[in-house]
């Protein structure tokens, strides 16, 4: 009996060790292998980051995260690659996700190779530690598909052979004053702008369809105006009345070769 207690004690240590093992990573490791546990990017919302189960400091540090997003801003409802570098010795894994000051979620995340979304769709986080010397990831956000959201901000948190914890951030502007590219969406002149109570489109569409305009406000919600017009292939000119208050505005034009975006001072 003796002898069976002690070898179900002995068994019993031994899988306690692996299990702390295989969870906490030994010094060269992270103590999430298999993906970082959400709300831990060291944003303002989340106001906590990967030194709750590392330890150590957290260094801010840029380079880590990159993305396409041009100088000009993002625009609404576009799609956008992001790339994640980790260089150091050890196991290496990362959490990011984008967020406003308050720590609401802005957009979608979709996760690639290598990595995951997790906590409600709110964070992207690496799907097993890497050991490469630069540890990679890449992943793609989609902004908010109504205009006037406002700037966005990336955050991300990374571990490099704990306790080495570095955090960093990418600011994603919006894009107000264009579209995917107003020529190729067809519009050729937006006028007067400022302006009010009447507005022109000169358009030179590739193609005949439909044109669709909707109105929004900065904060993103959509005002009491909306147009849907036939419209033929070439050069015509459209005229938009509206009862608009005064402020600034972003206007979406949908037409049948793409779309634009135009912020609007109704005076």
């Amino acid at each position: 009996m003796k002898k069976y207690t002690f070898a179900l004690s002995f068994l019993l240590v031994v899988l306690i060790l692996t299990l702390t093992q295989s969870f906490s990573g030994d010094q060269h490791g992270t103590k999430s292998p298999t993906g970082a546990p959400a709300g831990h990017t060291g944003s303002p919302g989340d106001a906590k980051n990967c030194t709750v189960c590392h330890g150590g400091t957290a260094t801010p540090i840029s380079g880590i995260l990159t993305s396409n997003v041009p100088p000009t801003g993002y625009l609404a409802g576009e799609t956008y690659d992001f790339t994640v570098a980790l260089s150091g010795a050890g196991r290496k894994g990362f959490q990011a996700s984008p967020q406003n000051v308050a720590g609401a979620l802005l957009g979608t995340l979709i996760a690639g190779q290598g990595n995951q979304v997790v906590g409600f769709n709110k964070y992207v986080t690496h799907t097993a530690a890497s050991n490469a010397a630069t540890a990679t990831w890449n992943f793609q956000w989609t902004a908010p598909t109504t205009p006037g959201t406002g700037d966005v901000t990336m955050y991300i948190a990374g571990v490099i052979s704990q306790p080495n914890v570095r955090l960093s951030s990418l600011l994603l502007n919006e894009n107000y004053n264009v579209g995917i590219d107003e020529r190729e969406a067809g519009v050729a002149r937006i006028y007067p702008n400022p302006g009010s109570g009447s507005l022109f489109l000169d358009m030179n569409l590739k193609n005949q369809g439909m044109l669709k305009a909707e109105v929004f406000t900065l904060s993103g919600q959509k005002a009491n105006f909306s147009l849907e017009q036939q419209i033929q292939e070439g050069n015509s000119n459209i005229s938009l009345n509206h009862n608009l208050s005064p402020g600034t505005y972003i206007l979406r034009l949908s037409t049948p070769d793409g779309q634009s975006n135009r912020k609007l001072v109704v005076l």
